[in-house]
């Protein structure tokens, strides 16, 4: 009884202290539902109402009256006092999408915003990620191309199955022989153990815009030509246009996929597929249908629109237009193998047309037809006996205007040869592999491309700026340019077609692939011709490789041996550089267009070059690990030998504290009897210091240095010595998981690469600057999720003074005699991104 009128006595007194309230015992207030001004009606203060109304935003529902102590600022005596006034009704229930999304939605922000990952495995890692599939059914060809899953795991998982029968939960899958810690971390997302209730529509909506400027020798041959992209200004009537990104993936069930997506990069023009009426933008789209099953016969995939196709080891074909260096296949270099539809930011080397992936017992096959146009630098001299129009290298556009802004000749008030859309090309082929058991195989490769323009691939045509095109070309005595002279074209590549009247050239390539899993050890190989009339004279690509893993030490050994005549545009494979380093079209200052520096840059395509890699993890102890990598390999063009050694150690005194330690070493050897004067030695280290704070907070500091020591020009006596230096620190912060903030403050010299949240940035300052970014990532509901981050750099400044003691000017002091310059260059930059999960 006293009990009761104590408890009445702080009910009356808190509603004397706080003012009226329209709440009482038998009109209570559901807090779940209620609005911020509602929640202030209650005898609260105002900074306790808006924590009581975040807790429901940000954290969830009430899911009892007594979580209310929860809040900080609700104390016992509060508590008594609100008790009678709220109510705990029932909340909706999450979908099983939903509830998918909470569990990983921290994997969700990594991987939709990721720039460096293949859009395939974004796609199906997400696709997975919300509609898991069942272990007990799944495939090799399907394990496989699971995050961190390597040949080893996919077979590992098939035996193990094989043994028990059945998996019956994750445990039973953590218990696996040979499946490696990584492989299990990640692919529990993405497995079930049974066959769940088949989820309607679902998928992702993407929206990125950003102003961030190309890399830095991008920048110099824009700047050169006069793109308003680098130069600030308005030319030819562009105008600045940020970057866009937008892409869409939805699916129903597990047999039916679409895609939209579309892109347009810093400042380029829009590009329509009609010019008349209501104007649809050039997009990317795809309609696929999957898994269906008549008998032995298994139709895995089937895509109408524009598609991906990747065989073995990227020898013979994996269409993309971006380059990665070093592209082993395993760990963050893994290769999707298979067809998928095309979302990604590829727009020279796509394909669309139809693609299928199906087995039959132990036979599986890939067939693909595409008809679609290329980006490609047109001759200005026709060629052959029929004086017709010929091109001369196919080329990756950052912006894709229509003529390059400084080739006169080129241009629409002279010959008027566009480079956008000029080639046409119908590319058809396929993949025909035999399983002898899980992991094992062995595969023949094939495809070949009709143009519609002869192929010549003419230097004189692309490499100096007068009409001959002679005089530079023969100036330069680098034999690095006989991988240009060795380009494919010219009176082979001369044909016609039945399938295809328009032919007027072509290209065929074909090659066989295989690979073995032996316990714990892969072997993989691959090789390909390109068909010059003579199987033995060919010129080819090899790839073999052999990878060990164990439970704290893995180790991939791998060779490759390119021919300089093995000119396939859609040779992804492993390689230390792209096409054409060292040639002629990377002095972007001696061709006929700045822009046209591009060939080089933007080059997909491996280099010709023999070597060998080796790379190792081993985890020593709980606390330390350390990773290598050794490449030694030579360039074909001039037989110049390279050498590249990275040293990485991590060491973990105690758990919120990382040490990381990064050396490299690479150098090229100082003459040979091709060429002089070609060494260099670039020694470079990067000291890392993290700490994991509470909530998963965290900050970073780094500290880099790096020494390039090159040979001068034939006039400069000495070598050069170009130093680097940088300092950074790097804050994340989270307020709770659905809100989170991080920012970087740093100072470099020099040549600086660092990851900026999820951007790979690459900065290069002689005079020294000063760089930061705050980005903010909010979770706005269970599927909306909003990325928004500000980047500003600051150079030192140029601060010149000119004396002239005879000379006046003509200004109002006629005793001056001196002229002054202080120059800054900033720069501001922006990233916002949408994402929508359903």
């Amino acid at each position: 009884m006293k009990y009761k009128i104590v408890v009445v006595w702080l009910i009356l007194l808190g509603l004397a202290f706080a003012g009226e309230t329209p709440y009482t015992s038998k009109n209570q207030l559901n807090i779940n539902s209620a609005t911020l001004s509602q929640i202030e009606e209650l005898p609260v203060s105002p900074d306790l109402a808006k924590r009581l109304y975040d807790h429901v935003l940000y954290q969830g529902y009430f899911k009892s009256i007594y979580d209310l102590r929860q809040v900080q600022g609700v104390d016992q005596d509060l508590f008594e006092i609100l008790k009678p006034l709220i109510r705990i009704e029932p909340f909706s229930p999450l979908t099983s999408v939903q509830e998918k999304i909470e569990q990983i939605y921290f994997r969700l922000d990594r991987w939709s915003s990721s720039e460096g990952v293949n859009d395939a495995f974004v796609d199906l890692w997400i696709e997975k990620a919300l509609d898991p599939m069942n272990v007990n059914t799944a495939r090799y060809d399907q394990l496989i191309n699971l995050q961190n899953v390597s040949p080893v795991d996919a077979v590992a998982i098939l035996k193990h199955r094989n043994d028990i029968h059945w998996f019956r939960d994750q445990r039973d899958l953590r218990r696996t022989p040979g499946l490696s810690n990584y492989a299990y971390r990640t692919a529990r997302y993405f497995l079930d153990y049974e066959d769940t209730e088949t989820i309607g529509w679902h998928g992702n909506v993407l929206m990125r815009m950003n102003n961030t400027p190309f890399m830095a020798a991008q920048a110099d041959q824009s700047s050169e030509a006069g793109l308003s992209a680098i130069s600030g200004d308005v030319r030819s009537g562009y105008t600045m246009l940020p970057n866009m990104y937008y892409k869409t993936r939805v699916s129903y069930g597990e047999h039916i996929k679409v895609g939209v997506s579309y892109t347009r990069n810093l400042s380029e023009p829009n590009h329509y597929l009609n010019e008349s009426g209501i104007r649809i933008p050039d997009v990317k789209y795809y309609l696929g249908f999957q898994n269906y099953n008549w008998g032995a016969f298994n139709l895995h995939k089937v895509f109408v629109g524009n598609y991906k196709v990747t065989f073995g080891q990227g020898v013979v074909m994996e269409n993309t237009d971006f380059y990665t260096p070093r592209k082993s296949g395993y760990g963050f270099r893994k290769r999707f193998t298979g067809i998928s539809g095309d979302n990604s930011r590829t727009r020279e080397f796509t394909l669309r047309g139809v693609a299928a992936e199906a087995d039959f017992y132990n036979f599986s096959a890939i067939g693909f037809f595409s008809l679609d146009a290329r980006d490609a630098i047109m001759n200005r001299t026709p060629f052959g006996p029929d004086s017709l129009q010929s091109f001369n290298q196919f080329i990756v556009l950052d912006q894709r205007f229509e003529y390059a802004l400084d080739d006169s000749i080129r241009g629409p008030n002279n010959l008027g040869l566009s480079w956008l859309n000029s080639v046409n090309e119908m590319t058809y082929g396929g993949h025909l592999q035999y399983d002898f058991i899980p992991g094992t195989y062995l595969g023949m490769s094939y495809y070949e491309s009709l143009y519609d323009h002869p192929l010549d691939p003419n230097p004189y045509e692309i490499a100096s700026r007068d009409y001959s095109g002679q005089e530079n070309w023969e100036r330069r005595q680098v034999t690095a340019d006989a991988e240009i002279k060795q380009s494919y074209g010219g009176e082979i590549s001369r044909g016609h077609s039945a399938l295809w009247s328009k032919a007027e050239s072509f290209r065929r390539v074909y090659g066989i692939d295989f690979q073995t899993v032996l316990g714990n050890m892969v072997l993989q190989g691959e090789y390909g011709q390109l068909d010059k009339g003579s199987f033995s004279s060919n010129p080819g690509a090899l790839v073999l490789s052999a990878y060990w893993q164990f439970p704290t030490f893995n180790i991939l050994a791998l060779y490759r041996n390119y021919d300089l005549g093995f000119d396939n545009p859609y040779q992804r494979s492993f390689s230390n550089y792209h096409r054409f380093k060292g040639t002629i079209y990377e002095d972007y200052y001696y061709l006929q267009s700045a822009l046209y520096g591009q060939l080089y840059e933007n080059s997909p395509q491996s280099q010709a070059e023999e070597g060998f890699y080796l790379s190792s993890f081993y985890q020593m102890s709980r606390k330390l690990t350390g990773r290598f990598e050794y490449d030694n390999w030579m360039r074909k063009s001039d037989a110049a030998k390279h050498y590249r050694l990275v040293g990485t150690v991590d060491y973990r005194p105690v758990y919120p504290l990382t040490i990381q330690l990064r050396q490299k070493w690479q150098a090229r050897e100082e003459q040979n009897s091709l060429t002089k004067n070609m060494y260099y030695k670039n020694l470079e280290f990067r000291g890392r210091m993290r700490m994991r704070l509470s909530n998963f907070d965290s900050f970073d500091m780094l500290y880099a240095s790096s020494k390039l020591i090159v040979h001068p020009r034939p006039r400069v006596f000495g070598d050069i010595v170009l130093d680097g230096s940088a300092l950074a620190a790097t804050y994340i912060h989270n307020f709770n998981k659905s809100l989170k903030f991080s920012g970087m403050l740093a100072y470099y010299q020099g040549f600086l690469w660092n990851f900026e949240d999820t951007q790979f940035v690459v900065m290069d300052s002689r005079r020294g600057a000063i760089r930061y970014w705050l980005s903010m990532y909010a979770r706005l509901d269970h599927h909306l999720s909003l990325r928004m981050k500000y980047t500003a750099e600051h150079q030192k400044p140029i601060s010149n003074v000119a004396f002239n003691p005879t000379a006046a000017t003509v200004e109002s002091n006629p005793d001056k005699r001196y002229n002054a310059m202080w120059l800054r260059n900033s720069g501001n930059m922006y990233f916002i991104e949408l994402n929508y999960n359903f």
